[in-house]
């Protein structure tokens, strides 16, 4: 049953025919007690909702079938507080774990957290307990945005905020405000949202009321900047015309709003090739002390889709040839 040598074809042939016939497969759990692997690796994230983590799922399932490994994918519900719960349930049936812990408290919450088997974060703040950490340029992302307002003339803009208790989130306003200052722009107090496209609608709607309207906003995920330019086109406030829209994440609907969407792009599928590598490098080694005492850590560039939501020239390209891509500016 597990190509071993000494046995001969006849004897390998019998085995396998009474497999047949009697419906047997091999107990995946004896089999992990006995070789020590599982070859099953946990996916952690903090939600399963929307197209960034489906992206990312569709890459790590890709690299697992590469690697002959089966994915257990599971959800934090928001709450970094479920990690020790699920860590628990899976103990013994994963080799590894890639766990996106995007959470401004994730490096003391997680120092906490017993790493039973090697594990890799995503958009964590840092390496924690010997677990290296691979994250994006949020704030480098954000920056781009702000520099492209300056680079069109927008000087009176905004930002929608995301959760406060996310990494990302702080990341991407901490990135645009700093640029926005060297730039020169005058930024509006914050608008707080929480990554949904209701959020953005409410934010939008109130942004279209007010009696100094600001000339560019900068929403911190696409699904916030899709509901805010909803409401500003039913407001009938011309976008870019009045009022531009930048979003990040590039979501697939991105480039299907009216007017398409400019936003920054995150490297979802390197992210989670480089993720898988680590965590298969991790594994081969056995054991955990044998990590290194330092950790790596690091952050993948971004890269700004210019389109029509900010810069009436890409507007105007999209109408002549709707198949032409959008411009990207990399950071």
């Amino acid at each position: 049953m597990n190509d071993s040598d000494g046995v001969t074809e006849s004897a390998r042939a019998s085995v396998l025919q009474a497999a047949r016939e009697l419906n047997y497969v091999p107990h995946a759990a004896a089999r992990a007690l006995i070789t020590g692997r599982t070859h099953t690796i946990a996916v952690l994230l903090p939600d399963m909702h929307g197209a960034f983590f489906s992206e990312l799922i569709r890459e790590l399932d890709q690299c697992a079938h590469a690697h002959g490994q089966s994915l257990l994918v599971a959800s934090l519900h928001g709450r970094l507080a479920e990690a020790p719960k699920v860590f628990a349930l899976i103990h013994g049936q994963v080799d590894g774990v890639i766990l996106m812990a995007p959470f401004v408290d994730a490096e003391r919450r997680l120092a906490q957290l017993p790493f039973t088997v090697p594990t890799v974060l995503l958009n964590a703040p840092g390496p924690v307990n010997g677990a290296p950490s691979i994250t994006m340029d949020n704030a480098g992302g954000a920056a781009q945005v702000a520099r492209h307002f300056a680079q069109l003339g927008y000087k009176d803009v905004v930002h929608i905020a995301g959760p406060t208790d996310n990494y990302d989130a702080a990341e991407r306003a901490r990135g645009f405000h700093a640029a926005a200052r060297r730039h020169g722009l005058s930024v509006q107090r914050d608008i707080k949202g929480n990554y949904s496209e209701e959020a953005g609608r409410e934010a939008g709607a109130e942004l279209a009321t007010r009696a100094r309207r600001p000339r560019a906003i900068f929403a911190a995920n696409d699904n916030m900047a899709v509901g805010c330019l909803e409401a500003l086109t039913s407001a009938g406030i011309s976008v870019p015309a009045e009022i531009a829209v930048a979003g990040f994440d590039d979501i697939p609907i991105a480039r299907f709003t009216t007017p398409p969407l400019t936003t920054v792009q995150p490297p979802v599928a390197r992210q989670g090739a480089q993720a898988f590598e680590w965590l298969v490098a991790a594994i081969e080694r056995k054991s955990r002390a044998r990590l290194p005492s330092s950790p790596p850590a690091q952050a993948l560039p971004t890269t700004l889709i210019v389109r029509g939501s900010t810069d009436p020239t890409a507007l105007a390209t999209s109408a002549r040839a709707p198949s032409c891509r959008a411009r990207q500016l990399r950071g």
